[in-house]
């Protein structure tokens, strides 16, 4: 009898992990990807930072534009004060938005990881059209936020450039703190499944499962979006 262990890489096309053998086989197989929980991806290095300190004139209107990669990004929380007035903060998809080409530092909240945001932020000078598919009422000396936890969780398309605009209510110049946090991994790229996509087992982020098979038989399976690991295991 024998153990041998392995760490495979999958992309989305159907791999072979398990090859078959000439005896009766146990095999473990476990998705090392993270977890689909916020704090298990910002300590691997998924989750990305910005944070601005900008005033809002009276009457007046701050814009900022967010250009998301292939996948999307998907918020993780998100905060949003206001000093002095009544701010209206929204986030507007499929407008026509033109950037002023200087874009805002993120960081990665895992400073270990060399991992970087495909996303670009910047500020917005003209945006037209569009539709508003969020919107937060900001009073004069509060906060909006919204996590994971909140389920205000906000998945956005790939390879569209977003507005966030911040509209003055009051009667006075105010200044507004913005920080958003969001990973460009999310909703099923981390997954393995044991086949063919949506039609087979799957393994999320973490899971394992374990397995007997007969000789001959094997295991073949594949990523769900991005290069996804798993660790096989087998004693024969």
């Amino acid at each position: 009898m024998a153990i041998t262990q392995k760490i495979v890489t999958l992309g989305t096309g159907i791999v072979q992990i398990v090859d078959p053998s000439a005896d009766a086989q146990r095999v473990t197989i476990r998705n090392v990807q993270p977890k689909t929980l916020e704090g298990s991806y910002s300590r691997q290095g998924f989750v990305f930072q910005m944070s601005q300190v900008f005033s809002v004139a009276s009457p007046g209107t701050a814009t900022f534009s967010l250009a998301t990669p292939t996948n999307g990004v998907q918020f993780v929380s998100y905060q949003i004060v206001s000093d002095n007035s009544a701010v209206t903060a929204t986030l507007i998809e499929g407008a026509s938005v033109t950037s002023a080409g200087t874009p805002i530092k993120s960081f990665n909240l895992n400073r270990q990881s060399t991992g970087t945001a495909n996303a670009v932020l910047d500020t917005a000078t003209n945006v037209t059209g569009g539709t508003v598919i969020a919107t937060e009422l900001i009073t004069a000396s509060h906060k909006a936020a919204g996590a994971a936890s909140s389920d205000k969780i906000f998945t956005l398309k790939g390879s569209q450039t977003y507005a966030m605009r911040f509209v003055n209510n009051g009667n006075q110049t105010t200044n507004v703190f913005f920080d958003l946090n969001w990973s460009e991994q999310f909703n099923g790229l981390h997954d393995v499944w044991l086949g063919t996509i949506n039609e087979s087992h799957r393994l999320q982020g973490g899971d394992e499962i374990q397995l007997f098979l007969q000789a001959g038989e094997s295991i073949a399976a594949r990523g769900g979006g991005t290069p996804c690991r798993v660790s096989v295991i087998r004693q024969d």
